[in-house]
């Protein structure tokens, strides 16, 4: 029971940052922190990830749209699943998109009254790490990773909570590397891929601590 507890949260996880994630990119896109093309590329990264979920979830006979209505989280979903269809043209026949806008547009009306507010600071900080993760992964232009990982620098100051000062200072170390690095930050895939493993870490660590505040 313990372990699929775990593997639960885990997976709720997973849910949230990359729905976050997609919206957060919305976001940029639309006031033009991003372009087109690193924009369309991230967010069908997110959305493959999110697929391989569903199929997860499937092959344990369990349904991601329930999955998402039990984390309350269908208003969230349901917007990341439009800005995808924008950017995708999909064809409304798809089945996977069928059965999700079947469910979500059903319930987004019955969920209003109790979708959970979630912490906002929390869900900003996540999808930061998300972005720019995706950004080195994407061999984004060396000023776009610097202004991200500024951005995750200021959002992890402003989230007061006790025990993140090891993951402040684990953030400022990477943001000093990279800076000093800029070069490499463009031609090295393999110094890009060894952030993104330490991002991912501190990512990890940085949930595992809310998991304990709840």
């Amino acid at each position: 029971m313990k372990e699929n507890k775990e593997v639960s949260i885990e997976i709720e996880s997973e849910i949230f940052s990359l729905v976050n994630s997609i919206n957060n990119l919305y976001f940029k896109y639309q006031e033009g922190t991003i372009n087109d093309d690193f924009f369309q590329k991230a967010v069908k990264n997110a959305m493959n990830g999110l697929l391989k979920i569903e199929s997860y979830l499937r092959e344990k006979n369990k349904s991601l749209p329930k999955f998402i209505e039990k984390m309350n989280f269908v208003k969230e979903y349901d917007n990341a699943i439009k800005i995808f269809k924008k950017i995708s043209n999909l064809d409304p026949s798809n089945e996977f998109i069928r059965s999700n806008n079947g469910i979500f547009s059903q319930s987004t009306e019955k969920m209003k009254s109790y979708i959970l507010e979630l912490p906002g600071i929390a869900s900003e900080i996540t999808s930061s790490f998300i972005t720019l993760m995706d950004a080195l992964k994407l061999g984004g232009q060396s000023h776009l990773i610097i202004k991200l990982m500024k951005e995750l620098k200021a959002n992890i100051k402003k989230f007061d909570f006790p025990g993140l000062e090891d993951i402040q200072l684990k953030i400022k170390k990477i943001y000093k590397k990279t800076s000093k690095n800029k070069t490499k930050l463009v031609s090295n895939t393999e110094f890009r891929e060894k952030i993104v493993d330490r991002l991912y870490s501190v990512l990890k660590e940085f949930q595992q601590k809310l998991n304990v505040k709840t």
